[in-house]
């Protein structure tokens, strides 16, 4: 039975902190209440912001077009005792989902971890745990990811009439600012840098998804129709996404 995610029903953020430079958004995907019960508990003053999913039978169309929309920081997946089955939905997540993801399971099995980190997970945790070391835990996988990020970061990325800043992860078409999400600022970052040159789905999968392209999903296609169609309504004139066939894709400055 192929895997399936299916969202419920939106809950208030558990813990919100007012300032907006620390929260983080994490997305709880969970049958049960251990995480929701760990977060509102220990999470008060960490800045969490969280929103419950739930893993069902039908696959739901919510949950793809709220990665797609808000693109939180992390995902804690909570797969109970786990098997095959719900390991494949680390699988389903990282078809659209490109940041950090804690899978938490009740079955402490080498093999299952194994697998789990090969189809993605950035940490895997054994319940029963003491919930103040999963909030360490998810603080720590936040720290080395901010501190990567600031040894990387680039002040701006101009090609153009579009300009970038990777810091703000702001988007700015002749001066004026384009809402991107996190996957599209990021696929668009990957062009630039490499203007001028062709760009295959294996190495943008590699590096935008961090897996292999199977020859068949659609998945890289229908963002970069989507960045396409963002960047033209705003304006871009002096640059073009061009599809080489059969090769890739290439960003084109076409006022050089």
């Amino acid at each position: 039975m192929p895997s399936s995610i299916e969202l419920v029903e939106n809950t208030t953020p558990l813990e919100t902190n007012q300032n907006e430079q620390s929260s983080q958004q994490l997305l709880l995907i969970e049958n049960e209440q251990y995480l929701s019960e760990a977060f509102a508990i220990h999470g008060t003053n960490l800045g969490y912001q969280t929103i419950k999913v739930s893993t069902g039978e039908v696959v739901s169309k919510e949950l793809p077009r709220y990665l797609v929309d808000n693109q939180p920081n992390m995902i804690v997946l909570d797969v109970g005792f786990a098997d095959s089955v719900q390991l494949l939905l680390i699988r389903d997540i990282r078809a659209l989902f490109d940041g950090l993801l804690v899978v938490v399971s009740s079955k402490n099995s080498e093999q299952e971890q194994i697998d789990a980190f090969t189809l993605g997970a950035d940490d895997y945790l054994v319940k029963p745990m003491n919930n103040r070391i999963l909030m360490l835990r998810i603080a720590a996988l936040f720290s080395r990811q901010n501190n990567k990020s600031n040894q990387v970061a680039l002040a701006s990325l101009t090609v153009g009439d579009v300009c970038l800043q990777p810091k703000s992860q702001k988007c700015f078409i002749n001066g004026a600012l384009v809402k991107l999400t996190t996957f599209e600022f990021k696929l668009l970052k990957v062009l630039l840098e490499h203007q001028g040159k062709i760009l295959s789905r294996d190495q943008l999968y590699n590096t935008l998804l961090r897996r292999v392209y199977n020859g068949v999903e659609r998945t890289l296609d229908v963002r970069m129709s989507q960045l396409r169609e963002k960047l033209t309504l705003a304006g871009m004139k002096k640059n073009q996404i061009e599809t080489v066939w059969g090769q890739g894709y290439m960003f084109n400055n076409l006022s050089s």
